[in-house]
């Protein structure tokens, strides 16, 4: 038998190896790393963010030749190249980028998450890809065509995509619709799974001109990739004829996480090497990022088929051989650069990229007895500031649009937010914003009192005595119930709004019979109007309002008002807060506070005196006031009247009103509230450093309106 010599090189001494050169793990584990001697600094920095700032500091104005930049974290590659960005230095991943992140691959697995469920999210999400809306030919503009969507949804809760084509009104919405539903439905008749997603793909791309220069070259690479992809599903699906849909969709989604494409790199780029390319490098510095424990040394922990022990039998790779190897390599990496031939900068991140604390490598403490405790306490460090880190910060502070149109019109319930906090009353009231929540499956507190509201509306006209029935009376509500939802949600009700559903006509039930309680005791009521709308100028601005009920019992109006809250407030309490010894909000005219019975209140809400005062008639005596609340059980239903009210309320809620118009008209939105509780607070996820910190003051102390009402809307 022919022989051949066989020399095996090694990058050190020859007795720390095998005869393959494979570094010995029963040295490697106990030999001494030596940073210091060989020109290694070693610094934690708090989070992740601060060492690729550090990092991006170093290579600035440096020549890729001359600086090598480590990940010892692949993790941590995104933060360091966004941070890279923002200093526009060049860089360039060899690792490449997942397939799914963008252009054709990310639709390819929008598509594959609208074959599985055409919820909301997957429709919008879909139709915010551009080649997507390319595709369905809107001639709305995207935002216009996904505000439309988000109305849709928040009206009547569509569950999926033929619940949103139903429900919505809009023709060119429902168009946009209806193409997605061909997607769905030429990729779920299909023979195969891969053979109905390439045929979606083609579809969209049918009409797309490519260009075959340069330009395009980053689209074809992905073209590409899917191509290969499906072809591969698709020969699994022939080899097995029974594989399911869901199997192939699953081969499909994990295709796209796994396949990565490899942009051009850059001229002049530092790339972002992994750890074991980083001894192939010349270059005479290294900044090293990430070496914490779990990445270096990589390690396999609680294998249920391969535990450690088996692995030696087998000669598979064991931990030991990882660490040594590691070992090895960061012994290699720092000896090459020792002395005038280089450095090495060492960054140990104390936190990971998702925020969770990490612990600096083993390696780091490969060590004499003298280095041991001068590199713990370099490595456990504290922060040299006080305050705690983030993971955000704020580039720039908040200014308000110039020059919105003063309102022409305002509503009740407008003051009552401006009384709560002027800066929210100017988000929600000037800027019209709102939150929109694309996941529940529930209404709101507002849309189910909405909702409550609209069925008893259809009171109106109707005459209520100690003969009325109670039963007749809830049958008639509960039928108008079942007519409401049933044409704002379809006959297929989420369980979550079949509970809500249970809930009106327990509350529907609980109120009649107080109602009829109330007529037997108080006597008999004709309900003249539901709903009644009512205007009314005040400082040159139109007051506007609607009223839920007006009574006529005997020879007096009564004005009431539903509430829906489970644990109703009283009327005065609703609307008058006495004053503690905490100061109240800044931003109150003198006009807010009330004297009335010897003691001090501040008005939070104008609703009822200013309901009366738009039902004021000379020589006619001034309506009551009261509460309709319809709580989920009987004990906690009832008619609250006013039983205090009296004309110093009105008189008192107009100058309040007045005030507040003025200081609106002055432009005057500032300060905030500082005691909204967060939860209850729309506009909290936007200011997570707080409001003061995060938009400029003085634009919301004497903001100015334009002085045309051209664009004007009401509020």
């Amino acid at each position: 038998m022919d022989t051949l010599p066989i020399e095996v090189w090694t990058y050190g001494d020859a007795e720390l190896f095998d005869s393959w050169g494979r570094p010995l793990t029963e040295f490697w584990n106990q030999r001494a790393l030596d940073f210091e001697g060989w020109n290694c600094q070693l610094k934690a920095s708090p989070e992740p963010k601060a060492a690729a700032t550090e990092v991006a500091a170093m290579t600035t104005n440096a020549k890729p030749e001359s600086i090598l930049i480590g990940l010892a974290d692949s993790d941590l590659a995104p933060l360091l190249a966004d941070e890279l960005t923002r200093k526009n230095i060049p860089h360039y991943d060899p690792e490449g980028t997942p397939l799914h992140l963008g252009g054709i691959g990310r639709l390819t697995e929008l598509l594959c998450q609208l074959s599985q469920e055409a919820n909301i999210a997957n429709v919008r999400t879909l139709l915010q890809h551009p080649d997507c809306f390319a595709y369905i030919q809107a001639s709305d503009s995207q935002p216009h065509l996904l505000r439309k969507l988000d109305q849709c949804f928040e009206r009547h809760l569509c569950a999926d995509l033929d619940a949103l084509i139903q429900f919505t009104d809009d023709a060119r919405l429902r168009g946009a619709l209806k193409a997605l539903k061909s997607l769905q439905y030429s990729i779920k008749q299909a023979k195969h799974f891969s053979q109905g997603l390439s045929n979606a793909l083609k579809d969209i791309y049918a009409d797309v001109e490519i260009d075959t220069g340069e330009s395009s070259k980053p689209w074809r690479e992905r073209a590409e990739a899917v191509r290969q992809l499906l072809a591969e599903v698709a020969t699994a699906e022939d080899t097995f004829p029974k594989l399911s849909t869901d199997l192939a969709r699953s081969l499909v989604l994990q295709g796209l996480r796994k396949a990565k494409v490899h942009p051009d790199r850059p001229r002049q780029a530092h790339d972002l090497l992994g750890w074991l390319e980083l001894l192939w490098n010349d270059a005479p510095q290294l900044v090293l990022m990430g070496l914490n424990e779990g990445k270096v040394p990589e390690s396999v922990i609680g294998d249920a088929f391969l535990p450690e022990t088996m692995r030696a039998l087998f000669g598979l790779r064991t931990n030991e051989q990882r660490f040594a190897r590691d070992a090895y390599l960061m012994e290699a990496i720092c000896r090459r650069r020792t002395g005038e031939r280089g450095q090495v900068d060492i960054l140990v991140p104390q936190k990971a990229a998702d925020g969770s604390p990490v612990k600096p490598s083993r390696l780091l403490f490969l060590g004499s007895a003298d280095t041991l405790l001068p590199r713990t306490r370099t490595l456990f460090a504290q922060s040299d500031t006080n305050e705690p880190p983030t993971d955000y910060s704020i580039p720039w502070k908040l200014s308000p649009p110039p020059g919105l149109p003063l309102p022409e019109r305002i509503s009740v319930s407008a003051l009552k937010s401006y009384l709560e906090c002027p800066f929210r009353f100017f988000l929600r009231h000037i800027m019209h914003m709102r939150p929109i929540d694309l996941e529940s499956r529930e209404m709101s507190p507002a849309a189910f009192g909405t909702l409550l509201h609209a069925i008893l509306a259809e009171l109106k006209g109707l005459s209520i005595d100690s003969q009325t029935k109670p039963s007749d009376l809830i049958a008639k509500l509960h039928a108008i119930a079942e007519n409401e939802i049933e044409h704002k949600f379809g006959r297929e009700l989420s369980f979550a709004l079949r509970l809500q559903k249970e809930a009106i006509l327990a509350r529907i039930q609980a109120y009649v019979e107080r109602q009829i309680e109330d007529v037997r005791t108080n006597g008999s009521i004709q309900i003249l109007h539901t709903e009644s709308k009512f205007s009314a100028k005040l400082e040159g601005i139109e007051l506007r309002g609607v009223i839920d009920r007006i009574d006529q019992r005997g020879d007096r109006i009564e004005l009431t008002d539903y509430k829906t809250a489970d644990s109703p407030k009283s009327p005065e309490k609703a609307h008058l807060a006495p004053l503690a010894r905490k100061e109240p909000p800044a931003h109150l005219p003198e006009e807010a506070f009330f004297e009335h019975g010897n003691k001090r209140y501040r008005w939070i809400d104008l609703q009822l005196p200013l309901y009366v005062y738009s039902q004021l008639e000379a020589g006619k005596e001034r309506p009551r006031v009261a509460y309709i609340n319809l709580a989920k059980t009987l004990e906690k239903s009832e008619i609250a009247p006013w039983e205090d009210f009296t004309q110093s309320h009105v008189d008192s809620a107009i100058a309040c009103a007045e005030a507040l118009i003025r200081q609106i008209k002055a432009g005057v939105f500032w300060p905030p509230n500082p005691d909204l509780r967060e939860d209850y607070d729309d506009f909290a996820p936007l200011f997570p450093d707080g409001i003061e910190n995060s938009v400029k003051a003085e634009a919301f102390q004497n903001y100015q309106f334009t002085k045309t009402n051209d664009m004007a809307e009401s509020l």
